[in-house]
C-alpha cells in the first residue's frame, strides 16, 4: 500500500511541478534554518577528537572564594593550590586535569620576527583526557611534568609554518625568551574545541608564575586554572560530585578565614548545551524559551505556507475523497495517504536543506563561532545529524499535510461528491 501512495505522489509531483517545486523550496529553506543551528550546537557540544570522551567528562570552570561571613570575595578560576589539594587526589574519576591558556610569542632560532598563538599550559593527565592523533613523536611524561622540564607538544599546522614539515620532534622552539624541545606533533585542532584547543601544549610546572600562590589574597585559592575530570562511566557522576564534596570541606578546614565554593562546577556537557558555564546555572526551560521557540517559528513559518498550497491542491482531490468515503473509506486511511504521499515532498525538500545547511554553515562560520574555527567532517556529519534532519523533516511534513488532510477528510461525502458535477 505505501508503494502504491508513493508511486501516486510521484505521479501528482510531476503533473504539479510548479506548486511541488515552491512547497520543496518552502521544506528545504525550513530545514536549513533548523539544521543550521543543530549544527552550531553540535559543533560546541558534541563528542569528536580530541574531544571524543565529552559526555564522560565533567568540567570545573571557576570557583567562588567567600569569606569567614559566608559573603563571596572572588569569583575566577583555581589556583594550583586548590588543583594540587582538592582535584589532584580524586579516585573516582579515571583521569584529571588542569590546565590554563594564553596567547605567546613563538619562534625559532635565527627568526627575527614572531607571531603570537594559543599556549595551552597543562599536565600529563591531559593526554589522558583528551585523545589527540600524534603525527610524530609523543606527549610529555608526568616525569617531565613533574620536574617542569621544557618540552613541548606543537600542532601539525605550526610544525609546516616553523619548520616545513611535521618531522618536528627534537627541534627547538622559542617562546616568551624560553627555548622548549619538541617531544610531539599532533594533528590541528579546532577552536571549537575550546578545552583541548592550542597551538603549543606544554607542562605547566616550566612556567613557575603558575605555581605561585597568592597567600596574602583569598588564602591563595583563587588563580588561572580550569580542570576537566574524566569519569570511568557517566554513573560515576554522582560519586565524583560527592568525593570532590569531601576533599572540599577538607580543604576548607585548613583554611582561617575563607572558604572554597565550587558554585555550579562541575558541570556535565549536556548542562553546557542549556547555558550552565561554573558561573550561573541553565536550565531546560530557558533553553526552551531562546533557541527553542526560534526553532518552532523556523517550522511553523514556512509550514504555514505549505499548508496553504496544499489546502489549494486537496481542493481538486475534493471529488476524490467523497468517492473513497463512499465506498467506506475512513477519515484515518485518507489522512495517512496523504502523509504518505507528501513524505516524498518533504524529504527531497528535507536532504536539499541538510545539504544547504552544511554550506551556510561554512560561509557564515564566522557570525556563529569566535575565532577561525575550522569545521571537519567529524564535526559536522554524525549519524545524529540526519536523524535530526529526518525528525526536523516529518515534523514539517505532518504540520503541513496531516491538519489540511484532516480537514478534508472530515468533508461530508455530498460536498465532497458536488466538485464532480
Amino acid at each position: 500500500m505505501i508503494t502504491i501512495y508513493l508511486k501516486q505522489s510521484y505521479n501528482l509531483l510531476k503533473e504539479n511541478r510548479f506548486v511541488n517545486g515552491i512547497s520543496i523550496a518552502g521544506t528545504a529553506l525550513s530545514v536549513a534554518a533548523v539544521m543550521l543551528i543543530y549544527l552550531v550546537y553540535q559543533v560546541n557540544f558534541s563528542a569528536y577528537a580530541p574531544e571524543s570522551n565529552r559526555y564522560r567528562i565533567l568540567f570545573v570552570s571557576s570557583l567562588q572564594a567567600c569569606g569567614s561571613d559566608g559573603h563571596p570575595i572572588n569569583n575566577g578560576g583555581m589556583s594550583h593550590k586548590v588543583v594540587r589539594e582538592c582535584l589532584y587526589p580524586l579516585q573516582t574519576p579515571e583521569a584529571v586535569t588542569a590546565f590554563t591558556s594564553g596567547d605567546l610569542p613563538v619562534n625559532v632560532h635565527g627568526q627575527q620576527f614572531y607571531d603570537k598563538y594559543a599556549i595551552k599550559f597543562t599536565d600529563d593527565g591531559f593526554w589522558k583526557v583528551f585523545d589527540f592523533t600524534f603525527l610524530a613523536g609523543g606527549p610529555f611524561t608526568h616525569t617531565d611534568w613533574e620536574s617542569g622540564i621544557r618540552k613541548a607538544v606543537i600542532s601539525d599546522k605550526l610544525a609546516r609554518r616553523l619548520f616545513g614539515t611535521v618531522e618536528a620532534v627534537g627541534q627547538t622552539l622559542r617562546m616568551n625568551y624560553a627555548d622548549y624541545r619538541i617531544c610531539g606533533v599532533v594533528k590541528e585542532v579546532s577552536r571549537a574545541a575550546e578545552s583541548s584547543y592550542g597551538d603549543v601544549w606544554i607542562p605547566y610546572t616550566a612556567n613557575a608564575s603558575l605555581l605561585k600562590d597568592n597567600i596574602s589574597y583569598c588564602e591563595g585559592t583563587t588563580g588561572e586554572f580550569q580542570a576537566c575530570i574524566l569519569s570511568r562511566s557517566r554513573s560515576d557522576f554522582e560519586a565524583i560530585r560527592r568525593e570532590m564534596l569531601k576533599l572540599q570541606s577538607t580543604f576548607n578546614a585548613s583554611l582561617t578565614g575563607t572558604k572554597l565554593n565550587y558554585m555550579h562546577s562541575p558541570f556535565t556537557q549536556w548542562q553546557a548545551v542549556l547555558g550552565t558555564n561554573g558561573f550561573s546555572e541553565g536550565t531546560v526551560g530557558e533553553w526552551l524559551k531562546s533557541t527553542g521557540a526560534v526553532i518552532l517559528f523556523l517550522l511553523l513559518l514556512p509550514a504555514l505556507n505549505i499548508i496553504g498550497i496544499t489546502l489549494t491542491q486537496f481542493r481538486k482531490r475534493r471529488s476524490e475523497i467523497g468517492v473513497r468515503k463512499a465506498f467506506g473509506a475512513c477519515s484515518f486511511s485518507l489522512v495517512e495517504q496523504v502523509v504518505i504521499e507528501n513524505l516524498l515532498t518533504s524529504c527531497m525538500g528535507g536532504l536539499i536543506g541538510l545539504l544547504l545547511s552544511f554550506g551556510l554553515l561554512s560561509l557564515c562560520k564566522s557570525l556563529f563561532f569566535s575565532g577561525d574555527v575550522s569545521l571537519t567532517h567529524d564535526m559536522l556529519i554524525q549519524p545524529l545529524t540526519f536523524v535530526a534532519a529526518f525528525f526536523f523533516t516529518l515534523i514539517l511534513n505532518l504540520l503541513s499535510a496531516a491538519i489540511p488532510a484532516w480537514r478534508a477528510s472530515r468533508m461530508p461525502i455530498t460536498e465532497a461528491l458536488h466538485d464532480m458535477e
